[in-house]
């Protein structure tokens, strides 16, 4: 890798706190558990700051990822955080983060 300053490693860590918790609970599970939406919404504010260390060149390699909604993403968590549905939480947890787990484990491949 070129800078050891990029966070893909970290990104790869928050994406895995995200799947532990898909993977041991249900939405209705998860919209009771107010310490999972707190861990999934830290985790998911993580993966946001850090995709903003990610060199824009890099992240034009994968146009079909929505980086810019990744970005702002944790300014909603942190800004607008009493307006953030318990399920649009779950569906990065159970549907986006796969997909930018695969994203992510390629760019490590392309630049490491």
């Amino acid at each position: 890798m070129q800078d050891d300053l990029i966070p893909l490693p970290d990104i790869l860590k928050e994406i895995d706190v995200l799947h532990s918790v898909r993977d041991r609970t249900t939405l209705d599970d998860f919209k009771a558990s107010a310490s999972d939406v707190r861990a999934t919404s830290y985790s998911i504010m993580v993966i946001s700051e850090a995709v903003r260390r990610i060199p824009a060149e890099w992240l034009d390699e994968f146009p079909a990822t929505p980086w810019h909604a990744i970005r702002t993403i944790g300014n909603k968590l942190r800004h607008e955080y009493q307006h953030i549905s318990e399920i649009i939480l779950w569906g990065v947890i159970a549907t986006h983060s796969a997909t930018l787990k695969t994203t992510i484990e390629e760019m490590l491949v392309r630049h490491s």
